[in-house]
């Protein structure tokens, strides 16, 4: 399986210890060189939905955060526009499991039809995991809800790549929770029951030297966030979307249930 690398060109660090990882495993990989948050142009910045993130958020997206959704845009792109059924694609702040390798196999195997696999897990609190198709060695693809996040691994076919290509360029969610959103987004998404890869927290984060999380009192917000009109907007966004992927979720269970075994939805 082809295995993709966004890496940020001054991430030298990075890139090592994620070749380091793939040498050990037998896995070629190329690089695709990641969009720099500090070298946003104007022209990027206005591919966000501005209107739309105020319903989401006070925050809008940071520069680097908008360098990721582009990164992961262009790589997704080259999987649609490519002639292999899938491939996998990992940020640079990824660690995986000695059953990487093996789990690819196993999704080669297995085959299509699915739009994304994710390779790693949140296990957040009351998380579910429906199983959908059995991998092999006690693992198995399902659909992982009410929602998770996190865009560290995953596996996406041409056609679900297509899929993604086809949507509207302009966002508003940061690019994992555009993906992961699949009662808005209609992505055919699974999980794994036990994840190969997971966010390597330590060191350095690209994303976060212009989003500070850690500061919230100094983090950017929109000028008018706290605007009753836009607080409003947000209380009814969480309700909708709280009351939405819950609904949804059984027949996505369902469906992922009939589609993987060849069936209809």
């Amino acid at each position: 399986m082809r295995v993709i690398l966004i890496n940020l060109a001054r991430a030298t660090d990075r890139r090592d210890i994620m070749r380091a990882q793939f040498d050990a495993q037998h896995l070629p990989f190329e690089v695709l060189e990641a969009t720099d948050g500090r070298t946003i142009t104007d022209i990027e910045r206005n591919l966000v939905d501005h209107d739309q993130r105020k319903r989401i958020t006070p925050y809008p997206l940071t520069d680097n955060e908008i360098g990721c959704w582009l990164s992961h845009r262009r790589a997704i792109a080259s999987v649609a526009e490519g002639t292999e059924p899938m491939a996998v694609i990992l940020e640079d702040d990824t660690a995986i499991t000695p059953e990487f390798a093996t789990t690819l196999a196993q999704i080669e195997q297995v085959g299509t039809p699915f739009d994304f696999i994710f390779l790693h897990r949140g296990f957040k609190r009351n998380e579910v995991f429906a199983s959908c198709r059995p991998l092999g060695n006690s693992n198995s693809m399902g659909r992982v809800g009410p929602m998770s996040m996190g865009c560290h691994a995953y596996v996406v076919s041409r056609e679900g790549a297509q899929k993604f290509m086809a949507r509207p360029k302009r966002f508003a969610h940061a690019v994992d929770k555009e993906i992961h959103r699949y009662w808005a987004s209609g992505l055919d998404i699974y999980g794994l029951l036990i994840p190969v890869a997971k966010h390597a927290d330590k060191g350095k984060s690209y994303i976060d030297e212009t989003r500070n999380h850690d500061k919230p009192q100094t983090r950017a917000r929109y000028g008018d966030a706290d605007h009753l009109y836009w607080r409003w907007q947000r209380y009814l966004t969480r309700v909708r979307d709280s009351i939405a992927k819950r609904v949804a979720f059984p027949s996505y269970v369902r469906s992922g249930r009939l589609r993987v075994r060849g069936g209809t939805a």
